[in-house]
């Protein structure tokens, strides 16, 4: 006979709220994106107000406030703003601000730079950092010396091995990509004729005039959502209302919540139940940035002390065991954020990189690279293998593969393209 049982399971399960799941959006966007959500609630509920955050100032004294950036800033100005956020040192950060001056109506150098190094009675190695410092400015390709680096400037967010492609065919074949010989440049480069079809359409994408581009684009802020700043010895984290704004009831609907009579009560506390939603979530981000950009100054002291080139090698998840919290809530607070201190504006998420030898991360290992070609004799410079034999001679053993690797990445040509 078959017996009947009666069998009880219990199970774990984890139900998000619709409140929890805003709460993860919000910290997720980008401060921008947060602005105008807010400013399309504050539309729908006349009620609350929302004005966008200003400004926010950098508490040191060698970096000049951040940028107060008005909505149509003239090009050079907004150059300038970014380049005192670099931490330069004096005598560059004046060759830069006169180059920022100096660009010709497309954004290219209007003259030579080592003709501007003999005006300003500046060394050709200053020159060089400070046109390096400018280049790396937005919009992409700005500085350039002619349209073959302004397009190549424009190729570093572009990923391998397109990037490769894009970057032979601009230096070499610009005039067979005008009479159309496609079949020539892919013989040329021992690639498909697919490739350079694809490389030459993603070419024509790029802008051979970046600062007439960005005369005819609304600007967007440089605003940071975090400040790093040393007082007395101690590391100080402020997390900037840029990040986490206010969003807050109008004075005449708050007399309505503690005056009205009782259905003017309950349909103002209705639309502050609502918004109520939206100021919890916006302290959770705050709270999250400001305990995840404290992890990250305690792991990453040395950036913040000397640079790009001393970035440890770092996961999310180290943050996230130090932090006690999701890997995931690591990654959404730190997309798309910005950081500043006295090295500048950088990425949170560039703050994170993998090891590529003992005690190094990739991005101090690109860092210690561009330092080295910008050390170099420019009449003889270093070829990617005794790059590396530097480099391995400093306890970071690439392969000249590598190096090249980086270097393409850099947007930094080979030797034989920086003899001068």
């Amino acid at each position: 006979m078959q017996s009947l049982g009666l069998e009880l399971s219990m199970k774990q399960e984890l139900r998000l709220t619709a409140e929890m799941r805003l709460s993860l959006r919000v910290l997720q966007l980008a401060s921008a994106d947060l602005a105008a959500e807010l400013e399309r609630f504050a539309e729908e509920e006349p009620w609350f107000r929302f004005e966008r955050p200003r400004s926010a100032a950098m508490r040191t004294d060698d970096v000049d406030p951040l940028a107060r950036v008005a909505s149509r800033e003239p090009l050079e100005e907004r150059l300038k703003q970014e380049l005192r956020l670099m931490g330069l040192p004096a005598p560059v950060l004046r060759i830069a601000l006169y180059l920022a001056d100096d660009l010709d109506e497309r954004g290219y150098l209007a003259e030579p730079i080592d003709v501007i190094a003999g005006r300003l009675g500046a060394s050709p190695a200053q020159a060089r950092e400070a046109l390096a410092a400018l280049q790396s400015c937005d919009p992409p390709g700005i500085g350039a010396e002619d349209l073959t680096s302004c397009l190549l400037l424009q190729l570093r967010n572009v990923r391998q091995p397109m990037q490769s492609i894009m970057a032979s065919i601009i230096r070499c074949h610009l005039s067979d990509v005008a009479e159309g010989r496609f079949a020539d440049i892919a013989s040329s480069l021992s690639v498909p004729v697919a490739q350079v079809e694809e490389a030459v359409r993603r070419i024509r994408r790029l802008t051979p005039a970046p600062a007439r581009a960005a005369s005819d684009d609304p600007v967007v802020p440089l605003r940071p959502d975090v400040l790093v700043h040393k007082m007395e010895g101690e590391w100080v984290i402020e997390v900037t209302e840029w990040a986490a704004p206010r969003l807050e009831l109008r004075p005449a609907y708050r007399r309505l919540l503690r005056e009205g009579d009782a259905e003017v009560r309950k349909f103002v506390s209705a639309r502050v139940a609502r918004a109520t939603w939206w100021m919890r979530a916006i302290e959770r981000r705050r709270l999250t940035l400001q305990r995840v950009a404290e992890a990250l100054v305690r792991r990453q002291e040395g950036y913040f002390e000397r640079g790009a080139a001393a970035i440890r090698p770092l996961r999310l998840a180290d943050i996230a065991e130090d932090l006690g919290v999701h890997e995931s809530t690591v990654s959404r607070a730190v997309k798309g954020k910005v950081l500043g201190s006295v090295q500048g504006l950088i990425s949170m998420e560039r703050l994170f990189s993998v090891e590529v030898a003992p005690g190094w991360s990739q991005e101090a290992a690109k860092a210690r690279l561009a330092e080295i070609v910008q050390a170099e004799d420019k009449a003889n410079p270093l070829s990617d293998q005794a790059i590396a034999n530097l480099l391995a001679s400093e306890g970071c053993r690439l392969s000249r593969r590598a190096i090249a690797k980086y270097r393409e990445a850099l947007c930094i040509p080979n030797s034989f393209q920086r003899r001068r």
